[in-house]
């Protein structure tokens, strides 16, 4: 090789490792691996455990009335009505029976949620004829007849609310009397539809299916169960729950106790 080329070779190779060495020096570290953040403590939450059970009417239930319908529902509604105020079902299931906690106003509220509360307008009757909602809150109510109806409510002689619900698909929401009790509903165009409401000061309360089947979540406790039906004598039974058990509570009453 010629010397000046073997100088120029010489240079290149000085000036591309002069290079690199700058390259490497420059270089951003790595990026080192981000410290967690510390989680905050969360309380535990207090135990729970459930109320399960079967509410039933022994004997033979009586017959529910035949209410006469007017000609104006006769399409919608057939020319009588059954009363639903007393529903049982196979082996006497017992629906519509509202289940309580009489101790449910002292216990933790928070973060519980009480079933919602509507009432429907159907065939001429309130579904269902029976229901428990939280007092303050909203009733929803709905007409899913294409006839009108009219929904007076009242808490003993004291008026909640009266309006006409003309159209089919209608839906309204009305609040409830912020104190705990009784709701009387009815129909004024059509006097054989009556429901009623039952009213609590807390979420501790449920109410029974078409099998007379329950199920209520509550705090682990000794507790006193409050068992309510429009037509039959209140019933109470205590019990102690623990968290994470099941607890199981049968009522039955005969046939003869029905007002």
């Amino acid at each position: 090789m010629k010397p000046t080329l073997h100088l120029c070779a010489l240079a290149l190779l000085a000036l591309a490792t002069a290079c690199r060495g700058s390259s490497e020096s420059n270089a951003a570290p790595p990026a080192s691996t981000p410290t967690p953040m510390p989680q905050r403590a969360t309380a535990a939450p207090a135990g729970k455990g459930f109320i399960e059970g079967t509410v039933r009417l022994t004997g033979t239930p009586p017959t529910p009335a035949q209410f006469d319908t007017t000609a104006s529902v006769l399409a919608t509604c057939g020319d009588k009505v059954p009363d639903r105020s007393l529903t049982v079902g196979e082996g006497g299931a017992l629906a519509h029976v509202v289940v309580s906690l009489a101790d449910g106003a002292s216990l933790p509220a928070e973060g519980v949620t009480a079933p919602p509360a509507l009432l429907d307008q159907k065939k001429c009757s309130y579904d269902p004829p029976a229901l428990a909602a939280r007092a303050g809150t909203a009733l929803e109510v709905r007409n899913s007849d294409p006839v009108m109806h009219n929904v007076r409510a009242a808490a003993g002689a004291q008026p909640v609310f009266n309006v006409a619900m003309p159209l089919e698909g209608m839906t309204l929401k009305k609040p409830l009397p912020a104190t705990p009790g009784t709701v009387q509903v009815k129909c004024d165009v059509h006097p054989w539809m009556r429901a009623v409401v039952r009213t609590f000061d807390h979420p501790y309360f449920t109410t029974t299916d078409s099998q007379g089947h329950f199920r209520l979540e509550v705090p682990e406790g000794t507790h006193t169960v409050v068992l309510w039906h429009d037509r039959l004598p209140e019933a109470s039974k205590p019990l102690t729950v623990k968290a994470g058990e099941t607890v199981r509570l049968e009522q039955s009453w005969a046939s003869d106790a029905v007002k």
